[in-house]
């Protein structure tokens, strides 16, 4: 906007051009006293001739050096492309209904209007009212206007703020909004340092939303309480240089819902008004809010400040309601309000509530582990820690994914180091954290199986049973167990017997496990002792050692081998046959003969020779070796001297029982 004297009509760099070709063409030709003095006069009649002009135009101008007069009689051109944007209580719009009494705000975006592309930097707002209506500072709040910056809610830090001190008449313009308002800018962040303008043009520092030909604000009109039922008409608009002096202006209209010496009667919050604290969501419960009016309640509304609501704002609800949200986590102060139907709106609540809310869960740590299996009832546990945004208040263990209650039985102040079950069996265990205020942590993603033993192993069964007698010489060993066991812990090492002999496991596997003795004795007692050492799958050892004995089996009765079978005498190339009752020569005979025996043991040819007129000894002469039982056994006999013999055979078995003799 411009000095008041400029929009009188007279530049100053005009009139002093002026007075000098007016002063040149009056008096070029006098002398130069008389000059003087003409000049001089001439100067007080221009000074005194402007002065009364301005006073006469602009009658403001003289009493407010600084703009405070219609912006659209001097910026009188409205801008083709210039837009203006409106929203009444945060909602975009041109008209509004309220009753006598009753605020409302108005927010409004101006673009376009300033020609900062041509050197101009400065913009102003005007707000036109009907008389009597009352102008305050706009909220901060955030309307949906398109484009809305927050900055522009500045001028509610404007230390002048609307100069309502310093109304102007608009009635040429606006007869129905006959009383303007302008905001002033100077020695404010946004002050361009002349006509209460605010910087534009996108300079750094200056223009504060950073956007040229890019501007908004806002204000508070409240309607006069006995103001007669109608519609009324409110015009703001924004003022700059685009198009040479132009402005954008929006007409919002205004029903006044009812009539002089209305309902000014403010409802009443009842007492009762309470919260959950501390709330666990940021969804907040509420009770207890009602309220009363002498004409009906018709509108609820909770805020966080305890600076009333417009009756007109977003957020009113028909009913009470049962909650609150607020955005994020923290302590907030809840202020409940009741308006009516005539736009009256309660008083600040007496007894506001206060919140704390905290909705952020604990956080189980990585790292939780248990000893499995285990051979106690009572696990041990490790890694067990927590955080949260305030404090871990709690620890527990379980055996449910379904999380426990925060003022549920057996939080501890400290993470557990171990968990206790009732019985053996298979189990799988939560790590659960809570806060202070009882937010329990989420299910942990990676619970612990673990497996509890505590049960010892026993042999339940030998074979042979302990005491045994008889028992198969080197036969197997065989032992049972009461549970599967750890085959590496069932060795020759931890299974021993005694006396010593060969003793080799064989097999192993589950309840079993299988022993091979070797050069066992006859008729000998021997003892298995199975070692404390020898464990369960899950570890747990044999409360004790455990031995068994058993005996082996006589030896059997050797029976005496048959009577040779076959027998035949051959020379010494052992298959020419030698005639009985022959003579030879020979001294070196070959017998052969069958030999059986009836324990299948081997079986050795005896052949004893004598003199036709001795007696037989029953020494054998000669002996074949070992043969199997049923073959045909032969043995050489040397040396035999001249003369008749006779000879006769026997069988013998390799345990040394002999057969009957056999005479040839």
């Amino acid at each position: 906007m411009k000095k008041a004297v400029v929009e009188a009509g007279i530049h100053p760099e005009e009139s002093s051009e002026l007075a000098a070709v007016q002063s040149q063409g009056i008096i070029g030709n006098v002398s130069g006293r008389v000059r003087t003095n003409l000049v001089a006069s001439l100067v007080m009649i221009l000074l005194l001739t402007g002065f009364c002009v301005t006073s006469y135009f602009l009658p403001n101008a003289n009493a407010w050096p600084t703009k405070y007069s219609s912006c659209s009689a001097c910026h009188t051109q409205v801008d083709p492309d210039g837009t203006i944007t409106t929203a009444i209580n945060g909602i975009v719009g041109t008209s509004v209904t309220v009753a006598p009494g009753g605020t409302f705000e108005v927010d409004w975006r101006v673009t376009n209007v300033t020609n900062a592309a041509g050197g101009q930097v400065g913009i102003g707002f005007e707000i036109n009212l009907p008389s009597g209506w009352g102008l305050a500072k706009g909220t901060v709040n955030s309307p949906a206007i398109p484009g809305w910056n927050a900055v522009w809610d500045a001028a509610d830090g404007v230390p002048a703020g609307w100069a309502t001190a310093n109304s102007y008449s608009t009635a040429t313009e606006f007869p129905n909004s006959p009383v303007g308002y302008t905001i002033n800018y100077d020695t404010t962040a946004w002050d361009t340092g002349t006509r209460n303008a605010a910087y534009d043009n996108a300079a750094a520092g200056k223009d504060l939303d950073g956007i040229a030909d890019n501007m908004g604000t806002d204000a508070i009109v409240t309607v006069p309480a006995g103001t007669a039922a109608g519609t009324y008409t409110i015009v703001v608009m924004g003022a700059g240089h685009d198009s040479s002096k132009s402005h954008v202006e929006q007409a919002i209209t205004v029903t006044v819902s009812s009539g002089g010496g209305g309902d000014t009667t403010k409802p009443v919050v009842s007492a009762g008004f309470a919260a959950t604290t501390p709330s666990l969501s940021k969804t907040i419960p509420v009770s207890g809010f009602a309220a009363t009016d002498n004409t009906g309640v018709t509108g609820y509304i909770i805020t966080t400040s305890s600076t009333a609501p417009l009756a007109g704002a977003a957020g009113w609800t028909g009913t009470a309601p049962t909650s609150y949200t607020v955005a994020a986590d923290g302590s907030y102060t809840l202020y409940p309000w009741a308006k009516d139907a005539a736009g009256n709106v309660s008083n600040v609540y007496g007894s506001p509530v206060a919140v704390f809310v905290d909705s952020t869960k604990p956080v189980v740590s990585a790292g939780f582990a248990a000893t499995t299996p285990s051979l106690s009832r009572t696990i041990t546990v490790s890694g067990f820690a927590a955080t949260d945004a305030n404090a871990v208040t709690g620890y527990m263990i379980t055996t449910s994914a379904t999380a426990p209650l925060a003022g549920g039985a057996g939080w501890l102040g400290t993470a557990p180091t171990n968990y206790t079950v009732a019985s053996d069996g298979s189990f799988t265990l939560y790590p659960w954290a809570k806060d202070t205020y009882g937010n329990v942590s989420a299910v942990y993603g990676s619970p612990v199986a673990v497996v509890v033993d505590t049960v010892k192993p026993t042999v339940s069964s030998t074979v042979p049973v302990n005491g045994a007698t008889a028992t198969t010489l080197n036969g197997t060993v065989t032992l049972n167990f009461s549970e599967n066991v750890n085959c590496t812990t069932v060795t020759t090492g931890t299974v021993t017997i005694s006396p010593a002999v060969g003793w080799t496991r064989t097999s192993c596997s589950g309840t079993q496990a299988v022993f091979q003795p070797s050069g066992q004795a006859n008729s000998t007692s021997y003892t298995v002792t199975v070692g404390a050492a020898v464990a369960d799958t899950a570890g747990n050892t044999l409360a004790a050692s455990y031995p068994f004995s058993y005996t082996t089996s006589a030896p059997a009765p050797n029976n005496a081998p048959g009577a040779p079978a076959t027998l035949v005498q051959y020379k010494s190339d052992g298959t020419t046959v030698l005639t009985k009752g022959l003579y030879t020569n020979l001294t070196t005979l070959i017998f052969k003969g069958t030999v059986t025996d009836p324990d299948s043991d081997t079986v050795q040819l005896d052949i004893e020779l004598a003199d036709v007129t001795a007696g037989f000894t029953g020494t054998p002469t000669c002996s074949s070796t070992l043969v199997a039982s049923g073959s045909t056994a032969a043995t050489t006999c040397s040396g035999i001297t001249n003369g008749r013999f006779k000879w006769q055979a026997r069988a013998t078995d390799s345990k040394g029982a002999t057969g009957s003799w056999t005479q040839y």
